[in-house]
């Protein structure tokens, strides 16, 4: 009985395939970031792929419907000025349970009140409060103009004095989480209602005195002129019913259907589908004129009322030149539930049943439209141009008269998609609107959609040819369709361009380092290997992964000081736990090699390499016992791995137990039923 080997492996850097979560889930995130992000922080200022893990999987989590605190009231404290403060957030209506994360204060209608913008992550957005106030006490507000200083006067220092009161504020530039007061700096008074002397300290050091200011004013000053301008403040409009502002500060239900032009339209996934007749149709087989291709289930009362209603329309000979495909998502099992549906409605366009394949493809698709993510609702239609790209979605019910309208009108420009695609017009400065392919290429190799994968890349690099990022990531797609050459090749053109992510390169010389090591080809597989830990020497993928060449090699003393390294990088890697405990174990160092064998268990439980052959070190040191534990417990955490089961039965059969080593060759064989060494030993044991 020897001790298996785990296969050499190419560990690209992307991460596995995140949890998602859709729908009202309250489960907050504030512990995940405590244990996934805070205690993978580096004390060392490298790299860490951990943390950069945890920060990754935690904006995901967001996106998905996580909250972060979200569900906590918002807080308003008033300073009681005896250095105590009074929560009075319920009191003033201040107290929403929206995901507030930042808000600003200025005067919009100029009344010396201070309104407050809250911006949220959930709906409603923004809020907007006006500040009612009917009893406004003593107060000034200052706004400064610079000249020989920047022109805002950011970092002026601004005392105010009225004899019984000295303050002092400073003008700044930002004022919170990504958000800025407004510029005007505002002073209460107190019970004074006397003149008010202020001194001005310019961010160049030159300083102004102004005497005799009036309260009630909002006071403007220029950098270097002794002379000012006073405003009174504006009168406060009407206060409206109490009642009527608490009605309209309730959240806003959201709305049963939504249709949304995209800034930036997106590749529609092609796809081979039977439809309810058995005829095969492709969605390139669409191609050159407007398609709306609509999501549906027969469980979703809207989704066949969505049908009806085109089929209604379709009646009546007004669909015109726009072509409708229904795909159903019901499963292979309810196919039948999908052609009654279609055969009682009359339906007269194609209805096609989606395979698992397709329907996960669209899935993601939906997923990365938005930054919200969410699993693809029912119905959901998506208007296809005469190229094959999306345009626009259908959320909930489409109108099909306005479907149609929207066929005949689709933006040819981008000025014309920003003009459909905002709520209001405007001038935009943020540059373009691109979609990101690469997001799109990741998120589908992530999932095991590898063509999609695959295609999205190819768009990444026609819209940035230069993209090193792009082409690791295709190599890493050919390296899953198991096409090394193109791999190689897509990892060598990642070489040669700038990298905008640190570990591009080192992971491109580590995955060259593995492909060589696969073909046998030791010397270069340690040479791309070494470059890889030259250019990151934390780099605990790279490191094991040459140990294990070296211990292949049987080069041991390398072998060792490779896996150390690597487990100096990261200690509670398993796979390098594990891996440094087969060098011990080849070495016939047994007790070194349970004790990192041990480690390797309990960093990840269910192992099985690691679980075999710490069976195997058991029957090498007399304790059959142990082993046999070890064996079944291999088999009940991995039913899949196929050694434990064969090593088992080797230990029954040799204890003169057959019907028990039967017995663990025929679960082999119902888990893989042509697996020749089962049926070999089953044979030797005479069935």
């Amino acid at each position: 009985m020897v001790l298996v080997e785990r296969c050499l492996g190419l560990r690209p850097r992307w991460l596995p395939r995140s949890v998602h979560r859709q729908g009202p889930d309250r489960r907050d995130l504030s512990s995940f970031f405590w244990r996934q992000v805070v205690a993978a922080t580096p004390l060392e200022p490298v790299s860490s792929p951990n943390y950069e893990r945890g920060w990754n999987a935690l904006n995901e989590l967001i996106r998905s419907d996580g909250t972060w605190a979200g569900y906590q009231r918002n807080n308003f404290y008033v300073n009681n000025h005896d250095g105590t403060f009074s929560d009075v957030s319920g009191a003033v209506g201040l107290d929403f349970i929206e995901d507030s994360r930042a808000f600003a204060l200025a005067d919009f209608d100029r009344d010396g009140r201070l309104e407050v913008v809250l911006k949220n992550r959930s709906a409603p957005q923004l809020r907007v409060l006006r500040n009612a106030l009917r009893e406004l006490g003593a107060s000034i507000a200052f706004r400064l103009r610079g000249h020989k200083s920047n022109r805002d006067a950011v970092g002026s220092a601004i005392t105010v004095d009225t004899g019984k009161l000295r303050q002092v504020k400073f003008l700044q530039a930002g004022s919170g989480f990504l958000s800025q007061h407004t510029k005007e700096v505002f002073f209460g008074l107190g019970e004074s209602a006397g003149p008010v002397r202020a001194t001005i300290r310019w961010p160049n050091g030159l300083l102004q005195h102004f005497e005799r200011l009036p309260p009630g004013h909002r006071i403007w000053i220029e950098e270097g002129s002794d002379q000012f301008r006073a405003e009174p403040y504006a009168s406060s409009p009407a206060h409206e019913d109490q009642e009527a502002a608490k009605t309209a500060a309730l959240p806003v239900a959201a709305p049963s259907a939504s249709q949304t032009w995209l800034l930036a339209p997106v590749a529609a996934p092609d796809f081979s589908l039977a439809d309810v007749a058995g005829r095969v149709h492709t969605l390139a087989g669409f191609r050159g004129r407007p398609l709306l291709l609509s999501f549906w289930a027969t469980w979703s009362p809207l989704s066949e009322q969505q049908l009806r209603l085109f089929q209604k329309r379709r009646a009546t000979g007004a669909i015109g030149g726009l072509e409708i495909v229904a795909v159903n998502v019901n499963g292979s099992g309810e196919a039948n539930q999908a052609r009654n549906f279609a055969r009682e409605n009359g339906l007269r366009f194609p209805v096609l049943l989606a395979s698992e394949n397709t329907a996960g493809v669209y899935n993601i698709l939906y997923r990365y439209l938005f930054d919200r993510r969410r699993d693809l609702g029912l119905p959901v239609s998506f208007l296809i141009d005469e190229r094959g790209s999306i345009v626009k979605v259908y959320q909930g019910l489409a109108d099909p008269e306005g479907v149609e309208d929207d066929s005949r009108h689709v933006p040819a420009t981008a000025a014309e998609r920003v003009k459909n695609g905002l709520p209001f017009p405007g001038t935009w400065f943020g540059g373009g609107f691109h979609r990101n392919q690469f997001t799109y290429a990741l998120a589908f190799l992530e999932r095991g959609y590898l063509d999609q994968a695959l295609a999205f890349c190819r768009l990444a690099l026609e819209s940035d040819p230069e993209n090193a990022e792009a082409y690791y990531l295709l190599g890493s797609v050919y390296l899953k369709k198991q096409m090394p050459k193109e791999a190689h090749d897509n990892f060598e053109r990642a070489l040669k361009l700038r990298p905008s992510h640190p570990d591009t390169w080192p992971d491109a010389w580590n995955n060259l380092g593995m492909l060589a090591a696969e073909k046998g080809d030791d010397e270069e597989a340690i040479k791309n290997l070494k470059e890889a830990i030259r250019q990151s020497p934390h780099h605990v993928i790279a490191l094991q992964n040459l140990g294990n060449v070296y211990r292949r090699a049987r080069r041991w003393a390398e072998a060792q000081a490779a896996l150390e390294m690597a487990l100096r990088a990261d200690p509670d890697d398993a796979e390098a736990n594990y891996s440094l405990g087969m060098v011990f174990a080849q070495q016939d160092s047994t007790e070194r090699a349970y004790t990192y064998f041990e480690r390797a268990l309990q960093l990840r439980p269910d192992y099985p390499e690691a679980l075999n052959n710490l069976g195997v070190l058991y029957l090498r040191t007399r304790r059959p016992a142990d082993a046999i534990e070890t064996f079944e417990k291999c088999n009940r955490v991995a039913p899949g791995f196929d050694q434990a089961y064969l090593n088992l039965a080797k230990v029954y059969a040799a204890q003169g137990e057959t019907e028990k080593a039967r017995a663990v060759l025929h679960r082999l064989l119902e888990q893989h039923p042509d697996h020749a060494q089962a049926q070999k030993a089953l044979a030797e044991l005479g069935r």
